[in-house]
């Protein structure tokens, strides 16, 4: 190979790598600009199921004249079964358990049966969930509340699907237990039990995880969602 040969042969070289570089340049600056463009993207407005499993959940509802919004809606399964729909409904949204749960004004969690179920294992669940997230002395102190839960069950008929079952609280009132828009028994008092009954879905010990999520409604912060 003489000089001038060899000369040309560098000078190819180097063009190609030039390219080359050019190209992995021009898709790092693509994809750093696409991925700003995602964190620069102002959140979408706060979106929540209003349909799952066929039940629709209205994005508001009227409670003692207070429009309520409803915070998020899931799904609870008993093996591959679908078993209830279950829509919370709160003042002012939010995606913290906790702070949803020191929120003043009127909840409710809102269900609708998928398939037959005596009440009686709603109350079960109820009862072994507020166990579950409350302190031995604060279960100590529901007791009396849980027992008037379970003696209100005990008067409702078998559950079909379709019929729903409303656990509200309103100030200065308390806990009052809706069957198919009727109400079942008097108001529990004890200020602190529908917050007990609250936690049984969105404490710190829920029923699964995947409904406590459902219910405060979060959602992946789209940077993540991005760099999947």
């Amino acid at each position: 190979m003489n000089c001038s040969t060899a000369r040309q042969g560098r000078r190819a070289l180097s063009a190609a790598a030039a390219r080359h570089t050019t190209r992995l340049g021009t898709g790092m600056v693509l994809c750093l600009a696409a991925l700003a463009a995602v964190v620069a993207t102002p959140s979408p407005a706060w979106a929540v199921n209003t349909e799952i499993a066929g039940v629709r959940y209205e994005p508001t509802i009227k409670v003692e004249g207070q429009t309520l919004q409803l915070n998020g809606s899931g799904l609870s399964y008993k093996a591959l079964q679908k078993v209830y729909t279950v829509g919370l409904y709160v003042t002012t949204k939010n995606s913290n358990a906790d702070t949803l749960l020191k929120t003043p004004g009127p909840k409710q969690l809102r269900f609708v049966m998928l398939v037959p179920m005596r009440v009686d294992e709603l109350g079960k669940l109820i009862a072994r969930g507020i166990e579950a997230n409350s302190s031995r002395e604060e279960f100590r102190e529901l007791i009396p509340a849980t027992v008037e839960m379970g003696r209100i069950f005990s008067h409702m008929k078998r559950m079909v699907p379709g019929d729903t079952i409303a656990i509200e609280y309103v100030p200065q009132r308390g806990t009052i237990f809706f069957v198919n828009g009727q109400p079942s028994g008097l108001p529990i008092q004890m200020t602190a039990f529908f917050n007990a009954v609250l936690r049984v879905w969105i404490g710190k010990a829920p029923t699964t995880l995947d409904l406590k999520n459902a219910l405060l409604d979060y959602q992946a912060p789209p940077l993540l969602d991005a760099l999947n």
